[in-house]
């Protein structure tokens, strides 16, 4: 079976209810880095749940990680998928549990020929059970066995460009080497990101990290420095994925802040490679 562009932009997911636990939210803080100095006062309402846990807000991305339905009987080459880019917009703060309704379409396909694969744009609405908005989300991967599928040959969406300036700011993670081990307990079991064969197979000399490990690192990296640790102070927290990040590296966050866009490019010093890139947070004071 071929993968057409008619068939990929009609699908639609019907609403899907979920539920999560504070131990859940917990476990996510706690995998993309905080409170590795248990007693500052900054990060410790992020790993103790009182008065009220606070949430990293890209947690987003993990609450939905069971929901593979509306990709998964179509004919990818899930071999050669990249994942390209994470998008989200925050309506407000993540509850630190809570009951959600979700659902999801294909928002965009592109083309980029048969032998250059397809883009193609999953994004998911998030609800609160009572029906106030939560977030939206794009996922957007790179599917590059599927070329020739036909439909637009270019995106609506373009990159966003950073300051041409040097960084306003910097900040630096060391990640830990079970950081991978650590994040797959939220939700993401593939084998690439613990089995040492596997991703040997797959043209890696070793595991490599999440791509949406580095996210929510990221993601920790711009609540301290532009957010002051308040999660409802973030808006929204895009970026490119574009080099793999081994457990263990040294991520470098580099931010420019101009009114209330927060831009990033994030490095993995040992390497000098670029791992998240065109970053764009948007915040509030």
């Amino acid at each position: 079976m071929t993968l057409a562009y008619d068939d990929l932009i009609e699908r639609r997911s019907e609403p899907r209810a979920y539920s999560y636990t504070d131990t859940q939210m917990l476990l996510y803080n706690i995998s993309v880095g905080m409170g590795r100095d248990p007693t500052d006062p900054r990060e410790l309402g992020y790993i103790y749940e009182k008065p009220e846990l606070r949430v990293v807000p890209t947690a987003a991305a993990v609450l939905l990680s069971g929901d593979s339905s509306l990709l998964g009987n179509a004919p990818i080459d899930w071999a050669r998928v990249l994942h390209g880019e994470q998008r989200i917009a925050f309506h407000r703060p993540i509850p630190p549990s809570g009951d959600l309704v979700s659902s999801s379409h294909i928002s965009e396909v592109v083309d980029k020929g048969p032998d250059k694969g397809a883009i193609i744009t999953v994004t998911v609405e998030c609800a609160l059970a009572g029906g106030e908005p939560l977030f939206t989300m794009d996922n957007v991967i790179f599917a590059r066995g599927n070329g020739g599928l036909g439909g637009p040959e270019k995106s609506r969406h373009t990159p966003h460009a950073l300051p041409e300036r040097a960084p306003d700011m910097r900040f630096v993670t060391e990640t830990r080497r079970d950081q991978a081990a650590l994040y797959r307990l939220t939700g993401d079991r593939n084998p690439l990101h613990i089995d040492p064969a596997y991703a040997k197979r797959a043209g890696f000399p070793a595991p490599i990290l999440h791509g949406l490990a580095s996210y929510g690192i990221t993601c920790r990296a711009l609540l301290a420095s532009v957010c002051d640790y308040d999660p409802a102070r973030m808006k929204s927290f895009d970026c490119r994925f574009t080099s793999p990040v081994f457990p263990g590296e040294t991520l470098e966050s580099d931010i420019w802040v101009d009114g209330d866009i927060a831009s990033f490019r994030v490095r993995v010093a040992e390497r000098d490679v670029v791992a998240l890139n065109n970053g764009r947070c948007l915040i509030t004071n």
